[in-house]
């Protein structure tokens, strides 16, 4: 059996791990080598987390803990207001296992000993199944004949093209994501010790914050610039028609931005962005797909997907890398464990919706409420009720420091 895989992301790379030892898999990207990417920091989940255990080595696995924070570091979720002040401390259930990693070291991790099995600098454009099978022709003209192609090239898939309409649509939304180092005179909040934070102005503009403790020490020097120091992680995420034309701006012109659109937060939340590494900030838009449409607009056959090609979300709720992966670890056990192949996608295809709906349903909430604040009357209705919360909630906050019971 020859499988395609077309985008090594994480769920490709996930797919190819699996089933290394099942068929002959080729994985196809575009970039020039793994380390050629960029990306928030990926939560995994515990569900994503056991694919993981269940399919990649264990040497690898090992890899991927010695350079991802642990559960301790994500015992709580806070959303917070613009003056960082804690409204609601969510915390997330204890004993479950939980990895958070740059994206950039789990990717190169999880393309260690797949050999000739990885193509990089090798872009598909287009895709096509045949009656026994599929193919992929390339940018430079080449076709490669498979059993069965997998799409995993993210939203707005080149190899689903020619076959499907588009599976997810513009948000509206933009963002800009940053990492500054930790010094002995860097300012964050203390929940943050606990687990990440999203922080919502009036305006709607919101603030993703995260702190990474795991550094370079005990690191193998080629993954030391994939992780990086301990950092305070920010990702701002605005409407586009609030914050203009991103997509081609300089880092310095997106650290610009991005303390512009908090000067009026807390008054050292500007300081820390400025402070960010030139290196690690870019910008991004947000796709999602429908949670009320099908993920497969298509005749079932030999061409399937995993990922953002067919379950886009954008990093509201931290569930895009995680959803990937258990994607790819349902299609690796449908197709490891029926020979016939047209019956193991239709399995795998049948399920998806079971993990993909609700991570997808999670993600837009946020979204939907920065949308909602585009218009003026909410955001005078905004304000007060923020203020509200911001208040109540750090008196709450206070009295759990004072009595030992809060982070």
């Amino acid at each position: 059996m020859r499988i395609v895989v077309s985008g090594a992301g994480l769920g490709g790379l996930v797919l190819a791990q699996a089933l290394r030892d099942h068929a002959e898999v080729i994985v196809l990207d575009r970039d020039a080598n793994p380390a050629d990417t960029g990306g928030y920091r990926i939560a995994l989940t515990p569900e994503a987390v056991a694919v993981i255990e269940r399919h990649i080595p264990g040497r690898l696995v090992d890899r991927i803990r010695s350079v991802s924070d642990g559960p301790e570091t994500f015992s709580q979720f806070t959303i917070a207001d613009s003056r960082l002040r804690p409204i609601v401390v969510a915390p997330e259930p204890a004993g479950q296992d939980r990895m958070l990693c740059q994206r950039r070291a789990l990717r190169q991790i999880l393309s260690e000993d797949l050999g000739e099995r990885l193509r990089f600098s090798s872009t598909v454009t287009s895709a096509e199944a045949h009656d026994s099978g599929a193919s992929v022709t390339l940018a430079d003209g080449s076709r490669i004949e498979a059993d069965l192609v997998v799409a995993a090239d993210g939203a707005r898939s080149a190899t689903l093209r020619s076959i499907a309409p588009e599976t997810s649509a513009d948000t509206g939304l933009v963002g800009i994501a940053g990492s500054t180092p930790l010094t002995r005179h860097t300012r964050f909040p203390r929940y943050l010790l606990r687990g990440p934070a999203l922080a919502v102005d009036r305006h709607g503009v919101g603030m993703f914050l995260s702190l990474t403790s795991r550094g370079l020490r005990g690191i193998s020097p080629e993954l030391a610039d994939a992780v990086g120091p301990p950092s305070l992680v920010w990702g701002l995420i605005a409407r586009r028609d609030a914050i203009g034309a991103v997509q081609t701006a300089s880092s310095a012109e997106l650290v610009a931005t991005a303390s512009a659109l908090v000067d009026r937060w807390t008054p050292w939340m500007p300081g820390v962005i400025r402070d960010s590494d030139p290196d690690r900030t870019a910008a991004f838009s947000f796709r999602a797909a429908d949670p009320k449409a099908p993920r497969f607009p298509w005749t079932p056959g030999r061409i399937t997907a995993i990922g953002d090609a067919v379950h886009a979300m954008p990093p509201t709720g931290g569930r895009a890398g995680s959803t990937a992966i258990r994607s790819a670890g349902a299609l690796a056990e449908a197709l490891t464990a029926h020979p016939d192949i047209d019956s193991a996608v239709a399995r795998y295809q049948a399920r998806v919706d079971e993990w993909a709906v609700p991570a997808i349903e999670e993600s837009l909430g946020p979204v939907r409420a920065i949308r909602a604040l585009g218009n003026p009357l909410a955001q005078l209705a905004a304000g007060p009720l923020l203020g509200v919360a911001g208040w109540i909630g750090a008196g709450r906050y206070r009295r759990s420091q004072a009595a030992g019971t809060g982070p």
